[in-house]
């Protein structure tokens, strides 16, 4: 075990914590500096310092357009939906300010910390799952893994059970269906996961990033609104401190509709104050939509992986918006069983987290033992043309629900004779309609040789990472040419560092950093933005290679082992070609030297293909390791480019822009 502990933070909607595994062996939560277990994942500017958790909420109602919350629903967004202080934020920026207040609430407890696994919701896509992991590393922090949140539920359910230890042996002798509901404060997540002794394994997954406990805050919101418009003839939504204020007691009928049968709020404007007076059937009504919406999908899952209720084990419930009581009677109705209530709704993400951290960071065999199978949220596919009709069309290359890692390609053609780039849309989702689905980026084959004929094949390989990660390339056989690049994303933001987002956010004066290297001393066109592409794939591929025997941080093994694997695969491929040609030579007859001559080409294919895949890895290695900062021996000039090429590739984007 490293000095530090292993620690676990589930990055929620409404609130955050992090937990930690204690000497004992066990998850506990660590306490934030109020002493409180839970942190609202809010941020307010003040004059002179930036607020975050309970005082940021608080200071809501007195600036409202200097605050910030629910910024997790616009993650994979270029900004936060509404200005903050007349200023577009990031969303990673505004988590990563949640981030760091965690970490040094937790380091005045426990002690320094880098190294952390963070969770996200399973329905989350790529583009979500990359920007959370870039809220950690502006943060400072280093990140092993991310991890879905209802996957770290079964893991700390599963700890409680004793199926992390080995040495415990298995009383129900059999597999164990678990179906996790999991109702945030503003995204809904149902997965079913078969946990067989150290194997959890999910069966399938649905959800929606933009449903949760706001959602229902918001029809109370509406409703406290209309009671006094009706009455005043007036709207208290039309000042931003009083609509701010109706939010905060929003949530508190919220609460109290858990606990009791009717309670009062009050609604105040223009010097009114009103009393109104909410049952928790009246609740329940206004709210009855939002509640068959996560019925639906949780009725869909179970037609997703071909089960029925009887064959499900057991029904978790996660977050604290499962509090309500008419979520527990649905489930009831809808499964025929009542809901296992043994875990904390709040803290089991967090402590799920923290024991997937120690299975990550310990050397011992609990490692090897303990395994995580994972399946995408949402099919990934490229977009290209209907044969008949000619229309953009969405070719799911792997589809929804597949265990991960996963990889699988495509063969498409060139539209036009000459043509010198190659563009292939990456999306995510199940229409057939490109704009149904989400848009990921692109992939682009760059330089092609000239003379290429209409119909020329292109071959796209897609690689799914265990984490949901994705990776994507791009060639053309013909001429063996590969296109090694990472998925090209629209107005990507320059992100720079969290201590100067502070500052621009506090309206201060930014020092003047040194300048950078002239342009004259490297050797590259800043405007040829490809060719900067170019290079840096080149480099990412050297690193990756010099990075495949090294000592590698937690968060890149998985990587380092498709890469070796990869690897491995030249090797055996190389060593089928030599015995083609060794079987050719010794043949005599002309029928025979035919048919082996077969062979030899198809062996040589064969060998080129892995050939690709091995360099595709390296490349993706090799990326990874540059994001993480780890500089394999002997690399730091590559990785010292590396950075400088990546600045002046945003130069370029800001300068376009």
């Amino acid at each position: 075990m490293t000095s530090q502990p292993p620690i676990g933070i589930d990055l929620g909607t409404t609130y955050s914590l992090a937990a930690m595994i204690d000497n004992a062996g066990r998850p506990v939560t660590v306490a934030n500096a109020q002493g409180d277990l839970l942190t609202p994942s809010a941020v307010f500017v003040d004059e002179d310092q930036i607020i975050v958790g309970k005082e940021a909420v608080k200071a809501s109602v007195m600036k409202p357009e200097a605050y910030a919350e629910c910024f997790k629903r616009d993650m994979g967004s270029v900004a936060f939906r509404r200005h903050v202080c007349g200023r577009k934020v990031p969303p990673e920026v505004l988590s990563a300010l949640v981030l760091d207040r965690l970490r040094h609430d937790a380091e005045r407890r426990i002690g320094p910390f880098r190294k952390v696994v963070i969770t996200v919701p399973a329905y989350f896509d790529e583009s979500r799952r990359r920007t959370t992991q870039n809220a950690g590393w502006l943060s400072g922090l280093e990140i092993l893994d991310i991890i879905n949140e209802p996957t770290a539920a079964a893991l700390a359910y599963g700890f409680d059970r004793g199926l992390l230890d080995p040495a415990t042996p298995n009383g129900a002798n059999k597999p164990e269906r678990l179906l996790v509901y999991d109702l945030g404060g503003g995204t809904f997540d149902v997965t079913i996961l078969e946990m067989d002794r150290m194997r959890f394994r999910t069966l399938a997954t649905d959800g929606d990033v933009r449903l949760g406990g706001k959602d229902f805050d918001e029809r109370l919101v509406q409703h406290l609104a209309r009671q006094f418009r009706e009455a005043h003839g007036v709207d208290p939504q039309s000042d931003p401190r009083d609509a701010a204020q109706l939010w905060l007691d929003a949530q508190e009928i919220k609460h109290s509709l858990s606990e009791r049968t009717k309670t009062t709020g009050v609604c105040f404007h223009a010097g009114i104050r009103m009393r109104t007076e909410v049952s928790r059937g009246e609740f329940e009504e206004m709210t009855a939509d939002l509640l068959e919406r996560t019925e639906t999908t949780t009725s869909l899952v179970i037609r997703q992986a071909s089960l029925r209720w009887e064959q499900i084990d057991r029904v978790l419930l996660v977050g604290g918006a499962t509090r309500m009581p008419m979520v527990r009677r649905m489930l009831r109705q809808l499964t025929g069983r009542d809901a296992d209530c043994s875990q904390s709704p709040d803290e089991v993400v967090a402590h799920g987290a923290a024991l997937y951290a120690r299975i990550l960071m310990d050397k011992d065999q609990q490692k090897a033992a303990c395994e995580l199978v994972n399946v995408n949220s949402h099919s990934l596919g490229v977009v290209g043309l209907h044969r008949k009709t000619r229309e953009k069309t969405n070719v799911v290359l792997i589809p929804k629900n597949t265990p991960l890692p996963a990889a699988a390609s495509r063969t498409f053609r060139t539209a036009q004779a000459d043509q010198r780039s190659v563009r292939v849309p990456v999306v995510e989702g199940e229409s057939e309609r490109p704009e149904d689905c989400i848009a990921l980026g692109e992939c682009v084959v760059r330089d092609l040789p000239p003379g290429l004929p209409a119909g020329a094949r292109l071959v796209v390989e897609y690689r799914y990472a265990a984490n949901g990660r994705i990776s994507v390339a791009a060639r053309v056989p013909s001429v063996r040419y590969s296109a090694f690049v990472e998925i090209e994303r629209d107005q990507a933001p320059d992100l720079e560092d969290l201590a100067a987002w502070r500052e621009k956010l506090l309206g201060r004066p930014q020092a003047k950093t040194a300048p950078d290297r002239p342009a004259e001393a490297v050797t590259v066109d800043l405007g040829n933005r490809e060719q900067i592409v170019k290079q840096l794939d080149s480099l990412y591929t050297k690193i990756g290679k010099g990075a495949l025997r090294a000592s590698v941080p937690d968060g890149l093994v998985s990587n380092q082992q498709m890469a070796v694997a990869a690897a491995a695969e030249v090797s055996q491929a190389r060593a089928a070609l030599d015995q083609a040609k060794e079987a050719a030579q010794s043949t005599l007859h002309d029928a025979a030297m035919f048919h082996q001559g077969a062979k030899i080409a198809q062996a040589k294919a064969a060998y080129d293909e892995a050939k690709v895949r091995a360099e595709f890895a390296c490349l993706v290695l090799g990326r990874e390791c540059a994001d993480s900062k780890f500089v394999p021996p002997g690399f730091a000039g590559q990785m010292d480019e590396i950075q400088r090429l990546r600045q002046y590739l945003a130069r370029i984007g800001r300068e376009r822009a």
